[in-house]
């Protein structure tokens, strides 16, 4: 009887066994082989500078916020210079185009103004001698020749309906004047707000460039390489140091090319060891352009070169794969 219990103990063992692997099998042939890695930032600048101060050795670890080494720059200084001269001279020129227009427009008033006050003084006086005139005519009508007197008045009101016009003409020049004066001004301030635009847009990436020159760990890891020494004078885009994530958080896979058609950036996957029960979540990140070879340690035989392309895989810091770790990687299917 105890052997009999025990025969059937042993059967429903194997079944939760096989119904266990069955459950978390995955076909290996569909998945791509991998390998984990640390996350490397390449600390470098896009102009030539020198090292100042130095606070960090190779593999000493750096907290987010650290600093790591101060530089300078001369060339930069020297644009930042030379942009801040250009930006004040532009806003001399705002200024200056500013009063201009106003003094243009208050020059022109007053221009108008004096002229009309001298047809109005003409007109003024005409008028008065015509009231004068229609006044004197009547007493004089029997003396003097009355066609005589109706064409001097002729004269007198034809001016004096000229000189009305006139005050409404000088106003009309006066108004499309300053409409010319306006439209040039705007295209004028309009060029020169676009040209300070620009430089203020330089500026501040400059800025952001000399604000830099203190460089601080943007994450929690360890120092790589130091490829500079204290004083030394940096080229453009050379590497100064390297940092290291303190956990891996990149899975760097890879396919046959023929399999990368179906693969997309932004594509979930799980990531999965090849010699224990661990699995997490991940994310493409980046689809390689070329063919490699792979790392030794993924080559399905020792010695015999295999090829692919790279895809690289982002996963969380909160893992517990070690760095080197062969996984495997499968297109997610939403399940966990």
């Amino acid at each position: 009887m105890i052997r009999s219990n025990l025969f059937v103990f042993i059967w429903l063992v194997i079944l939760a066994l096989l119904a266990f692997l069955g459950l978390n099998y995955k076909d290996k042939s569909k998945a791509m082989i991998a390998q984990v890695e640390n996350q490397v930032t390449v600390i470098s600048f896009q102009k030539s500078i020198r090292i100042k101060a130095i606070y960090v050795v190779p593999g000493q670890e750096v907290k987010k916020g650290d600093m790591l080494f101060v530089a300078e720059s001369t060339n930069l200084e020297a644009d930042i210079y030379k942009k801040n001269s250009e930006l004040n001279s532009l806003k001399i020129q705002e200024i200056g185009l500013n009063r201009n227009y106003h003094l243009e427009q208050d020059i022109l008033r007053s221009e108008n103004s004096f002229k009309v006050m001298a047809i109005k003084n003409e007109l003024n006086e005409l008028m008065l001698e015509k009231r004068m005139q229609d006044q004197n005519s009547i007493k004089l009508k029997e003396i003097f020749d009355g066609t005589i007197n109706n064409q001097i008045d002729s004269i007198k009101l034809a001016r004096i309906l000229f000189l009305e016009k006139e005050i409404i003409n000088q106003t009309k020049q006066m108004e499309a004047r300053i409409v010319q004066m306006t439209s040039k001004f705007n295209q004028d301030t309009s060029l020169i707000n676009g040209k300070i635009k620009i430089l203020k847009n330089n500026l501040l990436k400059l800025e952001l460039e000399s604000a830099e020159l203190i460089q601080y760990a943007d994450q929690t890891g360890n120092i790589g390489n130091l490829f500079v020494q204290l004083n030394e004078l940096v080229p453009p885009y050379q590497s100064i140091l390297s940092i290291y994530s303190l956990n891996p958080t990149i899975i760097k896979a890879f396919i046959n090319e023929r399999g990368v058609s179906g693969l997309n950036v932004g594509a979930k996957v799980k990531v999965e060891s090849t010699n224990r029960l661990y699995r997490i979540s991940g994310e493409i990140i980046e689809i390689g352009s070329r063919i490699t070879s792979f790392p030794e340690k993924l080559n399905a035989m020792n010695g015999v070169n295999s090829y692919g392309q790279e895809i690289f895989v982002k996963i969380s810091e909160n893992n517990q794969f070690l760095n080197g770790e062969k996984v495997y990687v499968y297109i997610s299917d939403g399940a966990e």
